[in-house]
């Protein structure tokens, strides 16, 4: 069960997207939602000097957007019975991620918009917080509404470390599901690492949870692999994909390996990814 959901509200646009997602989720575990907007540094990306009066505009400006921020989140939940709390603050330094891993650390589930594609900087707040905390962090798409999550969920397993935790965090969300489709692309890659379990041995522990399990293997063929994961979710109608957090290396910049990036990129439905 989930027992404790932050949300990540940057801005009051999104919050009525996000909360669409939370607050069901919330209800059926009786969970407390926590919303959390972390009002970016007045001094974050300056590289000139400036001066005191342009500063105090800028501080007035953020303090204006959470304030919009705020007044959304409190309207949902004057018309919700779901225990809700609000958070807000600005960090001491320009670090946006290190003031929400704070936060998370002691969450069960923390939920954040997909971001734009020219905020994506190799990870950003995806990195910190899936890296510092081992939370499960389900991302929202920027488009669309989504009306339930993870009654028609999709698991891909690959056999490591990453897919086997983002299955298991799943578990609460994936007991909704009439069935739970397991797939894993591509399982026969000669590059695949040996001694991995294979996709059956997975089905067989989800099963174990009282859930209905399908099993599936698909092939990417001439197409990336990534592209092959979100024609089958189009094809099965999925509201949820579940993945891992899959990293080819420790340099920041290029922590998140290529289906990684794609999906957060390219993303068709919410993505609950784990570390």
């Amino acid at each position: 069960m989930y027992r404790t959901i932050l949300v990540c509200l940057d801005s009051a646009e999104r919050v009525d997207r996000l909360l669409d997602v939370v607050l069901p989720i919330a209800e059926k575990h009786a969970a407390h939602v926590v919303g959390l907007h972390v009002t970016p540094s007045a001094l974050a990306d300056l590289a000139t000097e400036i001066s005191v009066e342009y500063l105090e505009e800028t501080r007035k400006s953020l303090r204006h957007a959470a304030d919009a921020v705020r007044a959304a989140f409190e309207a949902r939940a004057a018309a919700t019975d779901v225990s809700m709390e609000w958070r807000c603050e600005e960090p001491v330094a320009p670090d946006y991620a290190r003031a929400v891993t704070r936060h998370a650390l002691c969450a069960d589930l923390v939920v954040v918009a997909q971001s734009h594609t020219s905020e994506w900087y190799g990870g950003g707040l995806v990195t910190d917080v899936l890296f510092e905390t081992g939370r499960p962090i389900l991302f929202v798409p920027r488009e669309g509404r989504y009306a339930t999550v993870g009654e028609r969920p999709v698991v891909a397993w690959n056999g490591t470390r990453e897919s086997a935790r983002a299955a298991f965090d799943a578990i609460p969300l994936l007991s909704a599901a009439e069935l739970v489709r397991v797939i894993a692309v591509d399982p026969h890659r000669s590059d695949a690492k040996t001694g991995l379990a294979p996709v059956g041995d997975l089905a067989a522990a989800l099963a174990r949870h009282g859930l209905k399990i399908e099993q599936n293997i698909t092939h990417s063929g001439e197409i990336a692999v990534a592209d092959a994961l979100l024609n089958y979710l189009a094809d099965v109608g999925a509201d949820l994909l579940v993945m891992g957090c899959y990293g080819h290396s420790r340099i920041r910049e290029m922590l998140f390996g290529g289906v990684t990036r794609k999906i957060l990129q390219q993303m068709t439905a919410p993505v609950l990814m784990s570390r």
